[in-house]
This record gives structure tokens, sequence and C-alpha cells, in this order.
């Protein structure tokens, strides 16, 4: 039978040197070692059939593999904090939308804005500007497509242009 604290009392000394190398923190080499002890228990049956020495070796490598996942999880929630700093481009001035939003009608725009900028649902449009939200919806399509066209027609002409 596997005894669990002998096995322990066995590796820990070298397994939590190797972590505080990994993670040059006590603390997160005490979360790191607890996170192996754990699946160290999961896989007991796997460990008793091992020699010491391909034991040592399971659990360094768990060490280090759990150790790699908590590095690319920060590196992927620095990704995201990173993208989530960026200031937020204001799209008409990106696609220069000012005059062709211009030639829409003023609900169509009042309704874009609504939609776009205020983020709000066709619900809440609706209910703010007191019509069905069918008609908010049949609007705000109208409003994109004639946008859409205008865009085109724009790109067309400065494409002409010598």
């Amino acid at each position: 039978m596997f005894d669990l604290q002998d096995f322990v009392a066995e590796h820990q000394r070298a397994l939590f040197n190797f972590a505080c190398q990994l993670t040059r923190s006590e603390d997160e080499a005490d979360d790191l070692l607890q996170d192996t002890w754990i699946k160290c228990m999961l896989h007991q049956q796997l460990l008793s059939s091992l020699t010491t020495a391909k034991q040592r070796s399971w659990l360094f490598t768990v060490l280090k593999h759990r150790w790699l996942d908590i590095c690319r999880h920060r590196k992927l929630e620095r990704k995201v904090q990173a993208e989530l700093d960026k200031p937020v481009t204001n799209p008409v001035q990106v696609y220069n939308l000012e005059p062709h939003l211009e030639q829409l009608s003023p609900l169509e725009q009042q309704i874009l804005r609504m939609k776009f900028w205020e983020e709000k649902n066709s619900r809440e449009i609706a209910a703010e500007l007191k019509l069905p939200e069918g008609t908010v919806r049949w609007r705000l399509k109208q409003a994109l497509d004639q946008l859409r066209r205008l865009i085109e027609k724009s790109d067309k002409e400065a494409r002409c242009l010598p």
C-alpha cells in the first residue's frame, strides 16, 4: 500500500527548492507544491508502481507543467489587460462617418447613436423614443444599409480621383 505521508516527507524538500527556483517566491512555491500534492493524491496507484527515481521525476514534471500553465495564464491575462487599457477609438473619426451620418434622417441618426454609442438595445431605444421595437429595428437596418451605401459611394469616388 502507498503511504502518502512518507512519500510527501521523502520528496517535500527537493520539490519545494525546485518550486522556489521556478517562482522566486516562497508563497507561490507553496501553492505550486500544494497543486502537485493534490495531483499526487489522484494518481497514487500509478506512483506506487514506480521506482523512487521515477516517482521523483514524475513529481518534478507535474510541478514544472503546473508552473508553465500558471505562466501561460498570466501572459494571457496581461494581453487581455493591455487590450482593455487601450483607448477606445471613436469609429466616427476612424472611418470619417460624420459627413455620411449627416445625410441620414434625424431619427436614424439618433437610433444609430443610441445603439452604437450608448450601447442600448432595441427595447431600450423603443421605450425612450416611444416607438414599437419592430420599428426601431427596421429603422436601424435602414440606417445601416444607407450608411453602407454612402460609404461605398464615397470610396468609389475617392478611387476615381487622380
